[in-house]
């Protein structure tokens, strides 16, 4: 049978399906790798791109930076879409500022090496226990944060290579006395102030709105009406800290815990000596017949301290007088160690022994004796451990459970509920900026806003979100991102129309106003108007009760002119027009000398400004192109 098949396949018509058959995969290939999508990129700095992943990373970590600094009133910036763009945009400049530093770090041939890496990674406290670097924190934390060890570590490096540039820049920077007085001269400076506001509430019934005007505002300002892609979700979270607490330790069990753990609350015997070394690492009759002469001298009265800074040859040591840290058992050579445990009062002297390392003569200096903690005082301590051990076990049996569960039956998570006891929470509609933890963090935003897996509408794989901490997660509904109509914002478009208008119609008489104040004073025009000049007198540049935007406009005019004071106008935040002029100026007289730390100070903002301009001047020439508004629309 077998020869028959195979002279079968050397015909014609085997030959001609079997192509068929290569043609189909190879078309199935290639179309799979026709129809996967390009990554986006949120911007293209000089040749080099910003992945989404990259502006995602950056835009979760700062959201949960200013969560913990404004804590409940961030739901009520979040809820702002201008605030969010503004938010978004923000972080998307750091990211191509970042991306302009490394370039110019590289261009000027900046390096971090492996080790120092390594070594920043190890000193960071975040991923400590204790004081002590450990790797496990170290994993569930990058994990937590949907980082990769090997990305991360790279993350690290350009960090410290733009540090290294920003560093040089600011240690650069320099500040004189003769810069410190003036710059407290101009600081303490007064002026007198008057102005004449015009208030755009007071046009708003001269307004005419028309169809016009509201399709104008409404094109012009679309990014500020599009709605985020929105996701509502059911998920189950476990943790071993929940489990921890339902878990019961009775005293028995706590008893026989210390039992048998006593080794791990008590402290053996461990004393603290000094000493004197001769240094050979060999026989040697003259070094020992020197220390002996060295004994006689400590047994004669001679004070140990002052003859082990002048003989001893271990320096370290010597300096304090010889005496070395705390020993336990197995910490020093044999020799030196079955001397000094020999010695049972403080102050008491050895004989001359011989080390690997020399000849010494070893002190007492202090004796603690071994100790075991009670019971009583461990007992809390215990208790807590076995109910974290236990917590444990049964987080890793239900997270095994639940993996099975919610994979087996993938379209609801009510099953996996019901067999590991836990509760399916569910939540309504709400986007990226929107997401509080545990679905804030980036490993699970990315899955719950991934296209294909809201698609699906299963169940995701269990997510570790921390040592301990997992959840599994599915999307129920979604609202895809769109623009909304004008008629759904026409009421929020006709305020700002409004508003805008009111403001461009105070603009407009304000201007009328400047114009002819130029030949009759701004007093006059005021008089004309019917309106009484507002005066601020000996006005400080900083502080006070008048407007801020006044206040930096009149600081920033020209010192007056006996016959003809200038008049500035200034547009405020709120929409309001004001004409500001000055009428005096009184200079502080300065007695006080700067001292280092105002010079100091000045510096720091001498280098802040210098850094500033090098980044300006670096994008200003860079190939800069911004793709965020593309990705918004694409959540």
């Amino acid at each position: 049978m077998l020869e028959k098949i195979r002279e079968g396949s050397q015909g014609i018509i085997a030959k001609s399906i079997l192509g068929l058959v290569i043609l189909t995969f190879a078309l199935a290939g290639v179309g799979s790798y026709l129809s996967t999508p390009a990554e986006q990129n949120v911007a293209e700095v000089n040749g080099e791109k910003i992945s989404r992943a990259d502006f995602d990373q950056a835009f979760q970590s700062e959201r949960a930076r200013m969560q913990q600094q404004f804590g409940e009133m961030y739901a009520a910036l979040a809820a702002d879409t201008a605030y969010m763009n503004n938010f978004r945009n923000d972080v998307l400049e750091r990211l191509i500022n970042e991306k302009l530093e490394q370039q110019l770090a590289t261009k000027l041939g900046l390096r971090v090496s492996d080790d120092q890496v390594r070594q920043a990674v190890r000193g960071m406290t975040e991923f400590q226990i204790d004081g002590s670097f450990n790797n496990d924190r170290y994993l569930a934390l990058l994990r937590q944060n949907g980082f990769q060890p090997d990305q991360f570590r790279e993350l690290m490096r350009s960090q410290m290579t733009r540090n290294q540039l920003l560093q040089g820049m600011v240690g650069s920077e320099f500040a004189t006395a003769a810069e410190m007085q003036q710059l407290m001269k101009l600081q303490q400076q007064q002026r007198d102030i008057a102005f004449l506001r015009f208030n755009a509430a007071d046009y708003t019934a001269q307004v005419e709105l028309t169809d016009q005007l509201l399709q104008d505002y409404y094109v012009t300002n679309l990014p500020q009406f599009e709605t985020e892609q929105k996701v509502a979700v059911e998920y189950i979270e476990i943790s071993a800290a929940s489990l921890a607490s339902d878990v019961p330790v009775t005293a028995e069990e706590v008893d026989a815990y210390y039992q048998a753990n006593k080794a791990r609350y008590s402290r053996e015997e461990r004393r603290q000596v000094a000493h004197i070394m001769l240094e050979s690492e060999e026989d040697n009759s003259e070094i020992q017949a020197q220390a002996e002469a060295l004994l006689a001298q400590l047994q004669a009265g001679a004070d140990f301290a002052a003859l082990a800074k002048e003989k001893s040859a271990d320096t370290f040591s010597a300096e304090n007088g010889g005496v070395l840290d705390w020993l336990a058992a197995g910490d020093m050579d044999p020799q030196f160690e079955q001397a000094a445990f020999a010695l049972t009062s403080e102050g008491a002297l050895t004989d001359v022994v011989k080390s690997a390392y020399g000849y010494h003569i070893i002190k007492l200096v202090a004796l603690e004796p071994a100790q075991v903690t009670p019971l009583a005082e461990v007992a809390d301590d215990i208790s807590q451990r076995i109910k974290q051990e236990r917590a444990s076990t049964a987080f890793y049996d239900l997270q095994q459970r639940l993996a099975e569960v919610s994979f087996e039956v993938p379209d609801t998570l009510e099953e996996a509920a019901q067999v590991t006891g836990q509760k399916v929470i569910s939540t309504p509609l709400f986007s990226r900026s929107e997401a509080t933890m545990p679905l804030a963090t980036p490993v699970v935003l990315n899955k719950i806003f991934n296209a294909d897996f809201i698609a699906e509408g299963l169940n995701s794989e269990l997510i570790e979100l921390d040592k301990e901490h997992a959840i599994v997660v599915r999307v129920k509904e979604q609202l895809a991102a769109r623009t909304q109509s004008l008629d759904e914002v026409k009421v929020q478009v006709e305020a700002a129309v409004t508003a805008e208008q009111s403001a461009l119609l105070a603009k407009q008489q304000a201007e009328q106003v400047l114009q002819a104040a130029a030949e009759t004073g701004l007093a006059a025009q005021a008089e004309q108007l019917g309106r009484t000049l507002e005066n601020s007198a000996a006005t400080p540049r900083f502080g006070g009760s008048l407007d801020g935007q006044i206040r930096a406009k009149a600081f920033a005019m020209a010192r007056p002119q006996a016959d003809k004071p200038a008049i500035e106008l200034v547009e405020l935040a709120n929409g309001d027009v004001a004409l500001v002029t000055v009428t005096a100026v009184t200079d502080a007289e300065l007695t006080t000398v700067a001292d280092n730390a105002q010079l100091k100070a000045l510096s720091d903002q001498q280098a802040e400004k210098v850094y500033r301009a090098m980044i300006d001047a670096i994008k200003a020439d860079a190939d800069i192109s911004r793709n965020l508004r593309l990705m918004q629309s694409a959540e």
